[in-house]
């Protein structure tokens, strides 16, 4: 027993390592799951929607086609689908707008009525992918959620809608919430989303506030990984799903999404062949539970905050906000009684220790990603193996705070964990007000710490206190291991050393279980560190399945033409003996090769220019045939009282000022400018977009290697020109 005590400290920490680098949970899909959902009907219709898997961006051949497959499946599965088509400009932010065509398609699944539960996903395309999981994977589990719930006596109706033109700036989700006379119906939306090809579905946003959303998702079985954390985070973040556009009507929401394999995300690699079969059924499950879960419960009484997460995915915490503060204060006042009930002396090395070992361990696992990124040319270096990465910033983590644990020699192992209870608890405590959800890491295991302060006032023992020590260990990692696999998809692996701040807590944690050997620890992770960090500047940066973003660029800025690959070198050699690319980047990270120029086949025309009092009206008429996106950037000259296009208005204002227009519909604009009669004219750069290169540049397209994929808008030619006025 003596000899397991002093093994104990390294057993802990290697078992500590082995969860984090081999299991992020929250991010694999579970290997099975119970549900009424059939995952070989929803693909099926999927497949057949897609046909070739040519990428169907809106208002395009390709989408019209997929339009065309859509609207059969849903005949054909008993339902009437309405398209809703309009000409419509999405204010994205200030100053600036997205305009496109879209053509939306809504079905009722249950006969129509008011405060209806509407499901929701977009049906086009990037220019680099076919879509399969973005926006594929929602409209194969929308169709065959409706399939399930067609005919079922709900308490609410369900209506379906599948938006189009989301990925040029959500503009059909804009013009159903600000034209479509069925928005006036919507009582609640389940969305559906994906940023990557496989991975756990991540219930990712509610509305604010959020109790009546968690009551009807805990009603109907919540599937999901889902924390208040990951939705305080995502508020933060700029980035945005159809559902932005639907909040402000007032519904009751839940948004969902998966986010692994987040390299293949809007490129070819977005497929069939790469959407993950579980991934799929995971989503079916969780969007079933959803939609029966809001249209079986009807809202009922006031609606308060809620911080909430899910332990794997089975049982959903809820605790109201105010529950939440109390928890964290006696958690915190807990803390702070086991802290000096702990024997005599050691108290202020105690409290040092876990703000100097978290210091050591996120400062080293920072240092390791930045010596990697250093030594690496490849901006995306961990992108094909990432589990040597993360045990690279694990390993360093925990020798840099194991290193202070072992020098500062705690007297008292559960006042030292104690200490760290308190830098939790507290600072969780202060922040609430601004990310109420951080206190999900510490409310319920601070329940097991407010025990060990009762226990160790009334046991007779110490051990019933480090054991419940123990048990708030426990649960602290049983909900911080899959919210840092979670935050490790986000941000990307190389990106990711800072969350090891959760490991490094997890260690401190667990120290009342630690033997005397202390030194153990950061000698065996300090080389399991150096081994990984070798490795990792190694290993390959890329594979095909794990690909780099490569798109190529040929602009024609006011004829001064070249080849770009933006902000992802060095360029491969395969490509450099094709086209002359330079050996380093410019000031914004871009390469550049010569290039020839682009024949011009746009035409402008100043249509009308009056002045009437103070104002300044005039009409700018563009065409541009073989434009597949057209975009105004007005940077200089007075400032814009109002700018129409095409005869909508979106609300743009002020210098500098922006409109995109995307699609066949887009290729002929007309924009009307109103502006100051006494203020200095604009100056317009007027940028149009073809996808894909012309047919001469075959051989550069082929050049590039099958480790690298274009992505997002993908390969393209710009046209650039500036439009003055006189």
């Amino acid at each position: 027993m003596a000899g397991w005590k002093a093994w104990s400290g390294l057993a802990i920490c290697m078992a500590l390592l082995a969860l984090w680098t081999l299991r992020p949970i929250g991010v694999h899909p579970p290997g099975s799951i119970e549900t009424a959902f059939d995952t070989e009907r929803a693909i099926g219709r999927l497949a057949v929607i897609l046909g070739d898997q040519r990428p169907h961006p809106t208002d395009s051949e390709a989408n019209d086609a997929v339009e065309q497959r859509l609207l059969a499946e849903i005949r054909k599965a008993g339902f009437a689908p309405l398209v809703r088509e309009r000409f419509h400009c999405n204010a994205i932010r200030e100053g600036a707008a997205i305009c496109a065509r879209p053509r939306n398609i809504l079905f009722w699944v249950t006969p129509p009525g008011d405060d209806a539960v509407m499901l929701a996903a977009h049906y086009d395309s990037v220019p680099a992918g076919p879509g399969a999981a973005d926006d594929g994977i929602g409209i194969a589990v929308i169709l065959e959620v409706a399939h399930l719930l067609k005919g079922r006596d709900l308490a609410r109706p369900v209506l379906v809608l599948l938006s189009d033109a989301e990925e040029a700036g959500l503009v059909g989700a804009a013009a159903f919430a600000a034209h479509d006379p069925l928005r006036a119906q919507v009582g609640a939306v389940v969305n559906v989303e994906a940023r990557g090809t496989t991975g756990g579905v991540n219930m990712f946003q509610t509305s604010r506030p959020n109790a009546h959303d968690l009551d009807a998702l805990i009603a109907g079985g919540q599937m999901a990984s889902a924390n208040a954390l990951a939705t305080d985070f995502y508020e933060l973040l700029p980035n945005d799903t159809d559902l932005t556009m639907f909040l402000p009507m007032g519904v009751d929401a839940a948004n969902y999404s998966i986010i692994g394999a987040g390299k293949r995300y809007h490129t070819p690699l977005d497929d069939l062949s790469h959407l993950d079969v579980r991934s799929v059924r995971h989503m079916g499950a969780s969007v079933l539970a959803a939609a029966t879960g809001f249209a079986e419960t009807r809202p009922k009484g006031a609606e308060g905050e809620r911080v909430f997460t899910d332990l794997d995915r089975k049982v959903t915490l809820v605790l109201p906000h105010g529950a939440a503060v109390v928890l964290l204060g006696l958690g915190a006042a807990a803390a702070a009684v086991v802290f000096l009930r702990a024997g005599r002396g050691g108290r202020r090395k105690a409290m040092l220790l876990p703000p100097l070992a978290l210091i050591a361990g996120v400062g080293a696992s920072v240092a390791v990603g930045a010596l990697i990124a250093a030594l690496r040319a490849d901006a995306a270096f961990g992108t094909a193996y990432p589990a040597v990465l993360r045990l690279a910033f694990a390993a360093a983590a925990l020798a840099g705070a194991g290193l202070v644990v072992h020098l500062m020699r705690a007297e008292n192992p559960s006042r030292s964990a104690a200490s760290a209870w308190i830098w939790i608890s507290v600072p969780i405590l202060a922040a609430f007000v601004f990310i109420p959800g951080l206190s999900i890491l510490a409310a319920w295991p601070l329940v097991a710490v407010i025990a060990a302060a009762a226990a160790s006032c009334f046991a007779p023992s110490w051990r019933f206190v480090v054991l419940l020590l123990a048990v708030a260990a426990v649960l602290f990692t049983v909900i911080a291991l899959p919210l840092a696999g979670g935050l490790e998809e986000g941000l990307f692996i190389e990106n990711s050393a800072p969350v090891s701040a959760l490991l490094v807590l997890m260690l401190l944690l667990f120290m009342p279980l630690h033997g005397p050997r202390s030194h153990l620890v950061p000698a065996v992770c300090a080389v399991i560190a150096l081994g990984a960090t070798l490795a990792a500047l190694t290993v390959p940066a890329y594979t095909r399945g794990a690909p780099r973003h490569l798109s190529v660029v040929h602009e024609d800025a006011d004829g001064k033409a070249a080849f770009l690959v933006e902000n992802n070198g060095p360029i491969p050699e395969s490509m450099k003996a094709v086209a002359d690319f330079a050996d380093t980047p410019d000031d914004n990270g871009n390469w550049h090769a010569p290039a020839p120029a682009i024949v011009d086949d746009g035409t402008v025309e100043v249509r009308f220019d009056s002045t009437l009092g103070d104002e300044r009206k005039i009409v700018i008429a563009v065409d541009s045939p073989l434009a597949d996106r057209q975009e105004f950037l007005i940077a200089k000259g007075g400032a814009i009282r109002s700018v129409t296009v095409n005869g909508t208005r979106p609300d743009i204002r002020g210098i500098p000022a922006y409109v995109g227009c995307t699609g066949r519909s887009c290729r002929r604009m007309e924009i009307a400018l109103l502006l100051a009669s006494n203020g200095p004219l604009p100056e317009i750069r007027w940028r149009r977009t073809r996808y894909a290169l012309g047919e001469g540049m075959k051989r550069l397209v082929e050049s590039r290697p099958d480790t690298a994929q274009p992505v997002h808008v993908g390969d393209r030619q710009v046209l650039v020109r500036t439009i003055g006025m006189e």
